[in-house]
């Protein structure tokens, strides 16, 4: 009798538990649609402004079917930067003589890409580059023509912080202009290259650099490169009126063939340290649209200077310069 009792106890008990809980419901057949989405609180009328934009692009159309967004390509980006002044006049870190530039040199240049990133459905973007310069010295060789680059490039982020880009650039008066026109047999003062450049800046851990390769094949012929790579110390300066953050960055610059035939080594190398201030309320500086950069560079030049002088018969390429520089720039 008690292990009927037991055995009636464990039915109930069972029974009671498959009672309670509610079979799941029916997973519907067909294509699935939804309600419009609202962004209002209970009582609202309006939407707020910061997310009127959102649900105009996201809202569903008319008989409840979610719509297909495409993903946003990213925002136009605008980079320019004013060098104000700067004491001398160098190309890749190789300074000239007092005897084609006395006086230092200004210039802007501007960086635009585009919005679409996503070129060819492939990662790949575009971008758009020139350069407008004055070398403050119209009684030298190098100051009576203006300076300005145009370029082109397309380029995908292959690693994070990682971008490569195959590029042309057009290049009219400075070095390039003055050596291909008179040294190289150029009808005018302008050259042209294409160029293969990988850039990292890894804002979050600090580390910065390129290496460009160029090639030329108008006005001036040959092969040069560009290497660089640097460190970004933050909060050297705690921020009080002003904070200031510290780049540091090594360089060097060889070329073959580029300056003429035989002019094969080492450009010239380079030592450059950059002030960074910022404003804590934001106005300036880190993470701002405008920049103020002082900055300043040592330089020397490497064996390839000897092998200029002796096709040129003078000196055009100083052996050590020290140059002081600020930019100012604006980024949209």
């Amino acid at each position: 009798m008690p292990g009927m009792v037991k055995h009636c106890v464990a039915l109930f008990t069972v029974g009671a538990l498959a009672w309670a809980v509610e079979a799941p419901p029916a997973i519907p057949d067909g294509r699935i649609t939804y309600d419009e989405l609202s962004y209002q609180s209970p009582g609202q009328t309006e939407l707020p402004p910061e997310f009127a934009a959102e649900a105009a692009d996201h809202s569903a159309p008319a008989g409840g079917v979610a719509p297909s967004v495409p993903p946003s390509s990213a925002s136009p980006h605008t980079v320019v930067n004013l060098t104000a002044y700067a004491t001398d006049y160098q190309v890749r870190g190789m300074g000239v003589t007092n005897d084609l530039s006395e006086y230092g040199t200004s210039s802007v240049s501007v960086s635009f890409t585009p919005a679409n990133r996503n070129l060819f459905h492939k990662g790949i973007q575009q971008r758009f580059h020139g350069l407008g310069g004055v070398i403050w010295d119209a009684s030298c060789p190098l100051g009576d023509v203006l300076q300005f680059e145009l370029g082109y490039s397309l380029g995908k982020e292959v690693l994070p912080n990682l971008l490569v880009e195959l590029g042309y650039t057009f290049r009219r008066g400075g070095l390039e202009g003055y050596m291909a026109k008179w040294h190289d047999g150029a009808s005018h003062r302008s050259a042209q290259d294409v160029t293969l450049r990988a850039a990292y800046n890894d804002f979050q851990k600090g580390f910065f650099g390129h290496a460009e390769i160029g090639a030329g094949f108008y006005g001036l012929t040959g092969f040069y490169m560009d290497f660089e790579g640097g460190y970004r110390f933050t909060d050297v300066v705690r921020p009080a009126a002003f904070g200031l953050d510290l780049e540091v960055s090594l360089g060097v610059a060889p070329s073959f063939s580029y300056w003429g035939t035989g002019v094969e080594g080492l450009d010239a190398s380079r030592v450059r340290v950059a002030f960074l201030p910022y404003s804590p309320n934001g106005r300036f500086g880190r993470d701002a649209r405008t920049f103020i950069k002082p900055w300043v560079q040592v330089s020397w030049t490497g064996n390839n200077a000897r092998k200029i002088t002796r096709n040129l018969g003078y000196t055009p390429v100083d052996h050590f310069q020290f140059t002081l520089g600020l930019d100012i720039g604006w980024k949209f």
